[in-house]
Order: structure tokens, then sequence, then C-alpha cells
């Protein structure tokens, strides 16, 4: 059969074309869209999803509108998958010193098998119609618009223009430019890690759950407790409410989201609520691979940590930060205190003359408000 194109990139020629890799990249997110849910959870949906709300840092109201075409409705949860694909592509390729694009070309057989999924029957239909719900899923928000201290509005599709090539009826290439408003969030690393195993989570709640819990739990302490009623508003779900409150009930009893542990609580008032917590399991696992440890392995800080890295690793360059910044070891963060332990006095003496500036920055840009560094060494501690 003779090639064949859909779609078509016209607009954004210019931009250099980024070819994903590995099918080895860690998974991560977007730190934004795990706060409150920006995808439907069911197929079909052409009713607004809509979130208001105070930022607890800027004291900013914020604001997210969310439509999609009658013909395709609003992009799904499980068609996130193909955001999730395209941004740890991105974060890995800038971990390794490349300057990615906006347009992105890999093969549907690398995003099937990235995600652990076969790609076989409507798997190909299905990326398809994901193409074309990203493309027409219109956004409107304020968040990360500010300029000269007032809000301004962004418009944007997850997906500006993708094309894709076809053969003996299935698909054997996919190019897209995704939006600018993802692209921009990445340069400074606004993202987290995810566990591989959440692409075998079927259902949308808990889908949204896993991503939500995964941002609520990443402070200091790995805990997040919320009001059923408040997490039944940010998942912007269609469900009646006692429904959508029934499935979390069911979730707890099943209790098996890949890394957390929940638990249904009362509040004072009287009202449901959930508890998330992050399962810290440090116990050896006999024939783990390197990949499978780190992601089993990882607390908050330690993920935290990771995107840290990255941060100064774009800004110290690949050799200075693994030289010089990666041998530390995180122990603790306390009342603004970070504690890290140095392999030996002279890099400790080393990272403090040369390099706390940026240590602080980077653990700041990941959301830890760090106000001193002690380096713990063989012989002693200092705090700067």
């Amino acid at each position: 059969m003779a090639r064949v194109v859909e779609g078509g990139i016209e607009k954004h020629q210019d931009l250099k074309r980024f070819m994903a890799s590995s099918a080895n990249v860690t998974v991560k997110d977007q730190m934004d869209l795990m706060s409150r849910c920006w995808f439907s959870l069911t197929s079909n949906r052409t009713d607004a999803i809509e979130h208001e709300f105070i930022d607890a840092r800027t004291k900013r109201t914020e604001t997210v509108r969310i439509t999609g075409s009658g013909e395709h409705g609003i992009a799904t949860i499980h068609d996130q998958d193909l955001l999730i694909f395209v941004i740890s592509q991105w974060i890995d390729a800038k971990r390794v010193g490349l300057e990615p694009t906006r347009r992105i070309s890999f093969t549907p057989y690398q995003f099937f098998i990235w995600m652990g999924k076969a790609p076989q029957g409507t798997a190909y239909s299905r990326l398809r119609e994901a193409l074309h719900r990203l493309k027409t899923t219109n956004i409107e928000t304020t968040i990360r618009s500010q300029n000269s201290g007032r809000n301004r509005m962004k418009q944007f599709s997850w997906i500006s223009e993708w094309e894709i090539t076809e053969e003996d009826g299935k698909i054997r290439g996919v190019e897209v430019v995704l939006a600018e408003w993802l692209f921009e969030s990445i340069q400074g690393f606004h993202v987290l890690t995810l566990d591989k195993r959440y692409f075998d989570i079927a259902g949308p709640v808990e889908r949204w759950l896993y991503l939500y819990a995964s941002k609520a739990t990443g402070g200091p302490s790995g805990q997040w407790k919320e009001t059923f009623q408040s997490l039944y508003r940010k998942s912007a779900s269609q469900q009646a409410y006692k429904h959508y409150a029934n499935t979390l009930r069911k979730l707890v009893n099943k209790n098996d989201l890949a890394g957390l542990r929940l638990e249904r609580r009362t509040s004072a008032d009287g009202k449901d609520m959930l508890c998330m917590e992050r399962t810290a399991k440090r116990v050896a696992v006999a024939a783990a691979t390197k990949e499978q440890l780190l992601l089993i392995e990882q607390t908050p800080l330690e993920m935290a940590w990771e995107n840290a890295l990255d941060i100064l690793r774009q800004q110290l360059g690949e050799a200075t930060a693994n030289s010089w910044v990666k041998p530390l070891h995180v122990v603790s963060f306390e009342n603004g205190t970070l504690t890290c332990r140095a392999p030996t006095k002279f890099v400790a003496s080393w990272v403090e003359s040369r390099y706390l500036s940026q240590l602080r920055n980077a653990w700041k840009a990941v959301g830890y408000n760090v106000k001193n560094i002690a380096l713990a060494t063989p012989r002693g501690k200092s705090v700067a």
C-alpha cells in the first residue's frame, strides 16, 4: 500500500525535529497537571472542566477552563499518557545535555513498549483518536502566566500540530508539536517522577488519584489528608458525589496504588477524609534491576533531589555537577534546614565555597524552601 500521511505539520517546520530515544526513560509528569484534573475521566465529555483556586504560594487567584469539540470531546486521562511520554523524553534529553524542541518524532511501537503495552488490537486507532482530542481540546489558564504582577490568560491546545505516517493500514510514525506552555514548564524541571506501574491502572478516578497523591505527598512528611468533597471538586468528576465517594472507599479497601497507602478517616466535623501516605520500602529486592530499585526505594526527599540534580547539571555542567554535587547524600529537611552528608571534608568545603547558592536555589525550584544547608562530614557539620 502507498504511504499515507494524515494531519500535517506546516506552521512549525522550522523547529528542529527531536527524536524519542530510550525505552528506559524515567516517567515524568508536569506538576500543575497533577494538582487538579485537567482531563476528562469519561469518554466523549463536552461539558467544560473548570477550576478556580488561590495559589498557596503567590496568593493569586488562578483559573483553568478546558473545553473540547463536539466531534471529539475533551482529551481523557488516558490520552494524557502521550503527554507524559513526551515530557519524559524531554526531561531525559535535557538531563544528558541535549536541547530538544517542541517538535518530537516517535514510532507507536516506542510509545506502547515504553508503557509496557502490546501494540495490538485497537491500539493504533486509539492513538489516532487521542491525537485528535489532544489537538482539539482548548485550555485557558492563568497558571504561570503572570507578568508585572498581573495575571494574564493563556490559551492553547495540548498539541499544536500533529502528523502520522501510515503504511499497510498501520501507523508507522508519529510527529507532534506540543504546547509551548508545557515546553516552558519543563525548562525549570517543573515535573515529578512517576512509577511506571501507573500505566497499569485502568480506572480513571484511580489514575487521577495516583497522580494527585504523588504530588500531594511529596513534602518532607510523605503524607497528605484531604476531604472526599475537596478531592471530588479537584477531580472535576461528572459522577454524583455519592458515587464518587463510594469509588474512593473501594480504592481504600483495595489499597494497591503503587508506592502509596490509603486510609479513610473522619474529620473533626464528621466529614470523610482520605489519608494518603508514601510507602518507603527500604528493603533489598532480590533480582530487581537498577530501574526497579529506583521506583521501589525512592523517598519524597530523594525524588526531589533527583529533580534538583537535573537543574544543577544544566547550570553547572554535567561533569561538574556529577563530580561535586551528586556525591552528596541527602539526609533530612527540617525547619528550613537541608542536611546533606559529603563523602569527605574536602568535598564539603568545595561545595560550600562554590556551589551553595546554586544548590539552595535548585531545591527551592523543586518546592523546598531551603533557608540553610548543613553539610555533614566524617569529622563534623557546618551550616551555611
